[in-house]
């Protein structure tokens, strides 16, 4: 019998306990990250927490409520780690809010999310119930009205999105491991909107994809 799952349009961990968000969220300058916020709340359980990080994997390995899917969505698409480092300084940088995800598992059901103010968005059960591989879409309004929409081009077995998602990690080493392995891993850029604020981000050079 397959678990059951959730889904949570706040992010990771809506179980957990919540503390004031000014002692866990930090306003910073543009430079420091694009969004003008970012995480400095550690550990402490809250759906906003380590946006841009291996939700799935971080917290099977600290005991937190198991997650089948989870990630952050950004403002833009950066294909190089320069392209970080050129575009904000920061770490842990919050991501988006209300772009909606739908990602659909190998039964064909349908999981449909909202991220939040980190730009985070989660799944949450058991991993190994979750019937993979599975896929995902972004549907968003860019800033003149027009709709975006994105699919995913690969079906991972694997739902801690930024374990591929993270320019900034090294290239692995894929030679002796099949695609649905979770180690397997395909180094590419966040997860973004291409086109969302043309003119704000073409000036960041190639590393962002336009």
């Amino acid at each position: 019998m397959r678990g059951r799952f959730l889904v949570f349009c706040l992010g990771a961990g809506a179980a957990l306990a919540f503390a004031c968000t000014d002692e866990l969220v930090e306003d910073v300058p543009p430079q420091v990250c694009y969004s003008e916020q970012r995480w400095v709340g550690g550990k402490h359980g809250h759906p906003e927490m380590y946006p841009g990080r291996d939700c799935v994997g971080c917290h099977l390995e600290n005991d937190g409520p198991p997650l089948a899917v989870g990630g952050t969505i950004y403002p833009y698409v950066i294909n190089a780690a320069q392209g970080i480092e050129q575009l904000q300084t920061g770490t842990d940088c919050f991501g988006i809010e209300g772009i909606k995800i739908v990602v659909t598992d190998a039964d064909d059901t349908a999981f449909e999310l909202v991220t939040n103010r980190a730009g985070n968005f989660d799944v949450e059960g058991n991993p190994d119930d979750f019937a993979k591989p599975f896929t995902a879409t972004i549907f968003a309004t860019r800033d003149d009205g027009s709709p975006l929409v994105q699919q995913m081009f690969t079906s991972p077995s694997y739902g801690g999105c930024a374990h591929c998602h993270d320019p900034l990690q090294p290239m692995p080493d894929n030679e002796a491991l099949e695609m649905s392995s979770p180690d397997y891993t395909l180094v590419q850029a966040r997860i973004g909107l291409p086109g969302y604020r043309d003119d704000e981000v073409k000036a960041l050079g190639p590393a962002v994809a336009p």
